[in-house]
């Protein structure tokens, strides 16, 4: 409850009691705890307790923890007819920007694979449809999203990044509720449907028909692009009673992309996709007392086909993830224990044709981790908090070692009725699987292997200050943060390794270091009409490795120093409402060339120092609009407009070296179209 929502409450609360001494100390004496006659009542008049509703749907916690109630997810602007969970959170202050062709999540300087992504804890390797314009999460079937910028938490997994875990329902709903969205892309149903009194059904079907209606926007210079995506949630809630609730939950999302080069009498197939099953116990002992329990499936599947003239190439890929996870919460006290299983896959090219096609194949890896974990909340004084944790991470590799790892941390917060919350935060930080690739374009190129054979388990050290201060319809948060990586890997072979080399995965790894540090600053309109947040960021994500070509340091990858970042939110009338967001940031880096020969049709290339060039500056206004033809209790239905990158400003994405007939260039390339409208049907019963 918001402060002045308590205030306010405090003085109602009070008002009651005082009127009812008053109304006691009226009485006579002979007649307290007697009928009261008529003539001694003294009505007292009603007590009016007003404040004003927080309405926007981002709640902010003092450590930077954001929860987002996705009720009114559809109010925001859409991609395609698509309000996406993860691109709203790259709105949020430290999380960078990606561009299109570039799928992935970089909070607080990490890499995309340092974060923890889940539905409700059960992590999911893969979450980005192509270009990363949208995740594979339907926002319709889940309750809310909780954001976490660092997953350092007792009870989290164990990564180097964020945290961003998926929400579903857990009530049973009174009666059949659910929305239908047609838009121009896809097209996708959500049914919330109670099966009695302690039972509920939630299922969300998402279907999309891309080549249908935009065949020809997906045709760039020769090449031809073919695309699809389904994604399929299921949940069953069963809650007996109000100190049992039972969830199963099953997911699966499919991708299939075909790409025609037909200068290059080349075709390229790619897959990828994701199955995910859990299932969860909650029972509470007592007032203090919450014991949780879960099982849990998870597997990740990629793979490039590549067919060119005579030439064969196959890249395939995938990681398992079978899991059960116990939590114990009493009191202050939180117990638990983690165990996993990962079978890996990382990529095993195959090759046939006149190319040589001695290449060794990829061993599976298979490995295990045991988590023990425990954390205390102390109270030192009334207004602050002391928060130890404990986690021990048992790691067995894939050459059959073990590996103890120690995850600490330590949190203080401090809060102050004029100087708002002060949280202060350490971590160490332990995660021993990796991800890397040639591309981050949302390509299936990218693959996941385990420490041991490749590589020693990362691990980090991060310290950060984080501060929370709301005044009346106003709230402001800002952070500090300093973030010591070891053991990082960076990928940096190419195809062409594939068919001129004796491909050995070792061989294309870079083993380094690397440092986070930056500052968030994000104001935020709680109530009113108008609502939304503006946040500034400064951040650098630099890296270092032990080679003769990559010597001193660089930029990683997806460093964007400076971010400023703008949502806005705003109910014009009963019909109309409107919304916008807008990004600028720095440009990444990219590796230019020093020199480009084209002799006797053989093309010669030098690059530069790596990560020593970087693009311009990214700029791009989202607006929406929503048109209500009916809004009762009951349902809605209406009509959205959007405009993604409404200004149409060409944003220089990536380098491009292009050979023709007897020629080449050489030149920046931005997004295949200037601006995406779109327009999507939305119906909902409530």
């Amino acid at each position: 409850m918001a402060r002045s929502q308590c205030k306010f409450f405090g003085i109602g609360m009070g008002l009651v009691l005082a009127g009812s001494i008053l109304t006691c100390c009226l009485l006579p004496l002979g007649a307290r705890g007697q009928t009261t006659p008529v003539d001694t009542v003294r009505q007292l008049r009603d007590v009016n307790v007003k404040a004003r509703r927080v309405t926007v749907p981002l709640r902010t916690m003092a450590d930077g923890t954001r929860r987002w109630s996705l009720s009114s997810m559809h109010e925001l602007p859409q991609i395609l007819g698509n309000t996406d969970v993860l691109h709203m959170a790259e709105m949020l202050p430290g999380v960078q920007t990606t561009s299109e062709y570039d799928s992935g999540i970089h909070i607080w300087g990490c890499d995309n694979a340092h974060n923890e992504v889940s539905i409700d804890g059960t992590v999911l390797y893969g979450v980005q449809h192509l270009f990363g314009l949208f995740s594979v999460f339907n926002g319709a079937h889940f309750e809310a999203f909780t954001f976490a910028p660092t997953a350092s938490l007792a009870g989290s997994g164990n990564h180097l990044g964020g945290l961003l875990c998926m929400e579903s329902f857990q009530q049973v709903p009174a009666h059949a509720t659910g929305e239908v969205s047609v838009g121009p892309i896809s097209s996708q149903v959500t049914w919330r449907l109670p099966l009695g009194v302690h039972t509920a059904l939630f299922a969300s079907v998402r279907e999309s028909y891309l080549n249908l209606f935009y065949s020809s926007l997906l045709e760039f210079d020769d090449e031809q692009l073919r695309y699809s995506f389904g994604d399929y949630n299921l949940t069953l809630l069963h809650v007996p009673s109000e100190r049992d609730r039972l969830r199963f939950h099953f997911y699966a999302g499919h991708d299939h992309a075909g790409f025609d080069a037909n200068f290059y009498q080349a075709k390229t197939k790619l897959t990828w996709g994701n199955i995910m099953a859990s299932v969860d116990y909650r029972h509470v002992f007592g007032e203090y007392t919450i014991w949780k329990q879960s099982i849990s499936l998870s597997h990740f599947s990629n793979c490039l086909r590549l067919n060119q003239q005579e030439l064969e190439l196959e890249l395939p890929s995938n990681v398992l993830d079978i899991g059960y996870h116990s939590q114990l919460e009493w009191q202050r006290w939180r117990f638990g224990i983690d165990a996993s299983f990962q079978r890996l896959r990382p990529q095993s090219p195959t090759l046939n044709g006149t190319f040589h096609n001695d290449e060794e194949a990829v061993a599976l890896q298979q490995v295990q981790q045991v988590n023990v974990h425990a954390a205390y909340s102390l109270p030192l004084t009334n207004r602050l908090l002391l928060t130890p944790a404990w986690k021990s991470v048992l790691f067995a590799d894939d050459n059959h070692q073990l590996h103890f790892l120690p995850a600490p941390s330590l949190t203080l917060e401090w809060e102050s009725p004029m100087m708002g919350i002060w949280n202060l935060h350490y971590a160490w930080q332990q995660q021993p699987l990796f991800q890397t690739g040639m591309t981050s374009l949302g390509l299936p190129v990218e693959f996941w292997f385990a420490a041991g054979k490749y590589s020693s388990p990362q691990y980090a050290h991060h310290i950060s200050l984080s501060h929370k201060l709301i005044t009346g319809d106003w709230e402001l948060s800002t952070s500090l943060y300093y973030k010591r990586l070891f053991n990082q890997v960076e990928y940096v072979g190419n195809i062409f390794d594939f068919i001129n080399t004796n491909y050995r995965l070792e061989h294309s790894l870079l083993r380094g270091e690397g440092e986070n540090y930056g500052i968030n600053v994000m104001l935020a309109r709680r109530t009113g009409p108008v609502t939304g947040w503006v946040s500034y960021s400064y951040g650098r994500s630099t890296r270092w490795f032990d080679n003769s070509l990559y010597k001193g340091r660089y930029p990683s990858n997806h460093e964007r120093p400076h971010e400023l970042n703008a949502v806005i939110n705003c109910r014009l009338s009963k019909h109309w409402s409107v919304g916008g967001t807008f990004v600028y940031s720095s440009g990444t880096p990219y590796t230019p060339l020093e020199y480009i020969y084209l002799i006797n049709h053989t093309l010669l290339v030098q690059q530069g120092r790596h990560n020593s060039g970087r693009l311009n500056a990214y700029r791009r206004l989202d607006v929406s609009v929503n048109y209500d033809f009916k809004h009762t209790e009951r349902y809605e239905y209406g009509l959205n407009f959007s405009l993604y990158n409404a200004l149409g400003l060409t944003n220089e994405l990536y380098y491009r070296l292009r050979v023709y007939d007897n020629a080449f260039s050489y030149r920046s390339k931005g997004f295949i179209i200037d601006r995406l409208p779109s327009v999507s049907f939305y119906y909902k019963w409530k």
